[in-house]
């Protein structure tokens, strides 16, 4: 299954934040054969590039709630339109609210996948 890119987004933000911690903390990071010297610039520079990200996924996050929403509106929609058709053609079963009831149904069927 393929990454979208507000997973891809969410994630390296989380690596960020991590990375922009420990550098933060640290002068010097000693490993048993190295030595990394830490200057206060670079933990400067990753925290603003953290907080670039942060906000990007924050964006992106919004975005797709804003999809989620109106995939539901659209879905409620839909539905209610369906009920209504059955109802009417259940109280007067005539050709109008057969026809309702077919485009009704046209509309679900178009629409199954993304409901």
């Amino acid at each position: 299954m393929p990454v979208d890119f507000q997973t891809f987004v969410a994630i390296f933000t989380a690596l960020l934040v991590f990375l922009t911690s420990v550098v933060l903390s640290y002068d010097t990071l000693e490993f048993t054969q190295y030595r990394i010297v830490l200057p206060q610039w670079a933990g400067l520079l990753l925290a603003a590039v953290t907080f670039f990200t942060v906000a990007v996924d924050q964006i992106l996050r919004g975005f797709v709630r804003v999809e989620e929403a109106e995939r539901a509106a659209r879905r409620a929609r839909i539905e209610a339109g369906c009920r209504a058709g059955q109802i009417r053609f259940q109280l007067e079963p005539n050709e109008d609210h057969r026809r309702q009831l077919a485009a009704v149904l046209a509309l679900l069927e178009e629409y199954r996948q993304t409901l």
